[in-house]
């Protein structure tokens, strides 16, 4: 039986908070970009894309921190990983209300994710940018990414580093 509060995940895996569903945890095999549920401390969080409307399997994308010595803030998309230090991401809204989120690496664009704006639902006259930014995930993590306050994103890479209880 695991002790309580370690990760029952592979040396390869780090365990996750689903981004949109409050309780659930998962560890994400960072090799392969595959979920199984998981335990303990998290890491960062994870968001299943829709990916079903288009017939394909959703894919996982996620934020995190993990490394052995110095550790490091990742992005993930699928089997695609990303450190942060290293690429730059761009989040925006097209006209016909479609979101555009871009990783940019040291050549270019590496992965440019098109998908729908989350839908709140029936109007809601109290729905405002928090909302937002809690209904999508590329937002939620650009945001993180290109936030220039000074420590804002070393505070991050520190508090996924150490860990936190899920909610």
């Amino acid at each position: 039986m695991p002790a309580i509060g370690k990760p029952t995940a592979p040396p390869s895996a780090v365990v996750l908070q689903d981004y949109d569903r409050h309780g659930r945890v998962w560890s994400l095999d960072t090799a392969t970009g595959l979920l199984t549920p998981g335990s303990g401390r998290c890491h960062g969080f994870v968001h299943l894309t829709d990916a079903t409307r288009g017939g394909h399997a959703p894919v996982a994308a996620a934020l995190y921190a993990m490394g052995s010595g110095p550790t490091t803030l990742w992005l993930q998309f699928g089997p695609q990983s990303w450190d942060c230090s290293s690429v730059a991401v761009r989040q925006a809204s097209e006209p016909d209300g479609h979101r555009l989120f871009t990783v940019f690496g040291a050549r270019g664009p590496e992965l440019e994710l098109r998908y729908p704006a989350p839908d709140p639902g029936p109007a809601d006259p109290t729905y405002d940018w928090i909302d937002t930014v809690a209904d999508d995930f590329f937002l939620w993590a650009a945001e993180r990414l290109t936030d220039d306050a000074e420590g804002a994103r070393e505070a991050l890479t520190e508090h996924f580093g150490t860990g936190f209880l899920p909610v």
